[in-house]
């Protein structure tokens, strides 16, 4: 079972302020908002702006000072690390891979998953469904969007993003555009962050390796295609910061976020 225990006794600097979030959409658009207006009502300190450029712009924007707090979707990287910077697990998510409602496919393995996605097998009888092409979709490659990276590494065990994927392969703009050319397109198929597709009835997710993407195997790190939620700070943490991060990892935040994702200090069975 993977948990976090987080004991926050960090030296405070700076008076505290306003908050500003810089990094990863799948934090920054789904959880964030509500999570932000309720400690601001609580707390009384305005969280100010929530931007989502996407975990690598988060963190450089950290680094840069134009912000405090950055979120990645996506192990933080051994030079980040090295530069001094604090992480804070607050859930984990599974990057589910989603076919249309129509595709009786039920499970792929990862060399499938590899196989698919690099163009070397193109239709779905070769792997025991219908005659039909199928057509891969990503975010835009040279984008370098945290989800694409987390599913380019696990599947491929590379960091290439750009000439990794076949040549036939459909680029979009955001995780919902690709669910959204899922359920137009019955050969089609996509990797991205489940909370994009959890209540569309016009895909269905698959094993991956004869695993299912349940929160029970989220938790225990038995689903092979999942990643950490982080919130970044650098050392120094004002008083504003502190008690946002505390707040995150209370009870009702965490009930929260357990809706939506694994979140990581509840008991589970």
């Amino acid at each position: 079972m993977r948990f976090l225990v987080i004991v926050v006794s960090l030296i405070l600097f700076a008076n505290a302020g306003d908050i500003v979030y810089v990094g990863s959409s799948t934090i920054g658009g789904t959880v964030l908002p509500k999570l932000a207006a309720d400690f601001s009502k609580e707390y009384n300190i305005r969280f100010d702006t929530i931007k989502i450029p996407g975990s690598g712009e988060g963190i450089k924007a950290l680094l840069s000072n134009e912000t405090k707090l950055a979120g990645i979707s996506r192990n933080i990287k051994d030079k980040e690390r090295k530069k001094g910077l604090r992480f804070f697990i607050i859930a984990y998510d599974a990057i589910g891979v989603v076919v249309n409602k129509n595709n009786p496919i039920k499970n792929l393995s990862k060399e499938q998953l590899r196989k698919i996605f690099s163009g070397e097998i193109t239709n779905w009888k070769e792997l025991g469904g219908r005659d039909l092409p199928i057509k891969t979709v990503t975010e835009i490659l040279t984008a370098k969007r945290a989800t694409q990276i987390v599913f380019t590494e696990l599947i491929f065990e590379t960091k290439k993003l750009v000439g990794t994927y076949g040549p036939n392969n459909t680029e979009v703009d955001k995780p919902v555009d690709e669910v959204k050319f899922v359920a137009q397109n019955e050969g089609a198929i996509a990797a991205t962050s489940m909370v994009f597709f959890k209540n569309n009835n016009e895909v269905h997710s698959i094993s991956v390796g004869g695993i299912k993407s349940t929160e029970k195997n989220i938790a225990n790190g038995s689903y092979p295609i999942s990643r950490p939620l982080e919130l970044v700070t650098k050392k120094d943490i004002d008083d504003a910061h502190l008690k946002f991060l505390n707040y995150v990892y209370s009870k009702n935040a965490q009930e929260y976020i357990n809706k939506t994702f694994v979140a990581v200090k509840l008991e589970r069975k």
